[in-house]
């Protein structure tokens, strides 16, 4: 990645409820069998609720480590409906990245940046015994704005290209939690690796995760750990933290810190 240079009110209400529910069904437990017994018929069948299915989840986060941090949206649709089923998908995401990098070729000897960049894919996929597989493809833009102007940084400039994405997971209520998720932008030959595993402990996912990125002009490398939440369905919540390693020039050795949270619906 590119870098910058900062591094019970309704307590009383709920236990009422709970006692009239007790309350209430103790009646109805003592009165049915009773009723259906004179009536010569037995009680009607609890009615069996539905699933929930989801057609949508919408995402955004922020990541901050010496020298850079940026913020991004973005979601996912299925198109057939059910986000929980093989299909084909949509997935946009937008991204604002501000960071800053020493030079010896400009005035004062530091450059700041501004980086947008977007994409917009279609992907397909399939769940498997085990895990489910996802991939994209589609176009991108990255511009970098650089104050001042620097000749030598690629980077600089509007460009356009072709971004991939691919991604395995574990099921979503598996106790034992694994991904591998992998992009690459052509715009600025832009790749992205990450590699998460974990325990899943009813809804609270903990483990470690390792992440390897970079572009023409640098790369970075990452090794820390993640606690996600997913109890609060259906939203997610997921903190990550460690460190991480760049040019020198760019920042150096660091820790970083990244929260990401979703909604589905």
């Amino acid at each position: 990645m590119a870098y910058c240079r900062y591094s019970a009110f309704a307590h009383g209400l709920v236990v009422s409820a709970i006692r009239v529910g007790i309350g209430v069904g103790c009646a109805l437990g003592i009165c049915l069998p009773d009723i259906a017994k004179a009536a010569d018929v037995a009680p009607p069948a609890a009615r069996v609720q539905p699933l929930k299915t989801y057609s949508t989840v919408l995402f955004g986060g922020f990541d901050i480590r010496t020298h850079s941090y940026y913020g991004y949206a973005g979601g996912v649709v299925a198109l057939n409906g059910n986000i929980a089923t093989d299909g084909f998908l949509l997935r946009g995401l937008v991204l604002y990245n501000p960071y800053d990098y020493t030079s010896t070729i400009v005035a004062g000897g530091v450059v700041d940046g501004k980086m947008t960049s977007a994409n917009a894919m279609i992907g397909y996929q399939k769940y498997f015994q085990g895990f489910v597989a996802r991939f994209y493809a589609g176009a991108e833009y990255e511009g970098h704005r650089l104050s001042p102007s620097n000749p030598f940084d690629s980077n600089e400039g509007d460009h356009y290209g072709v971004h991939l994405r691919g991604d395995i997971e574990t099921p979503y209520l598996s106790p034992v939690y694994g991904s591998l998720l992998a992009s690459y932008g052509s715009a600025t030959q832009r790749w992205w690796v990450r590699g998460r595993g974990g325990y899943n402990f009813n809804g609270f996912i903990i483990g470690p995760e390792g992440m390897l990125t970079g572009n023409r002009v640098t790369n970075e490398q990452r090794v820390g750990g993640f606690v996600t939440l997913r109890s609060l369905a259906p939203f997610e919540v997921s903190i990550a933290g460690g460190y991480s390693r760049t040019d020198d020039t760019r920042g150096g050795a660091s820790a970083y810190g990244t929260l990401e949270l979703s909604i589905a619906f």
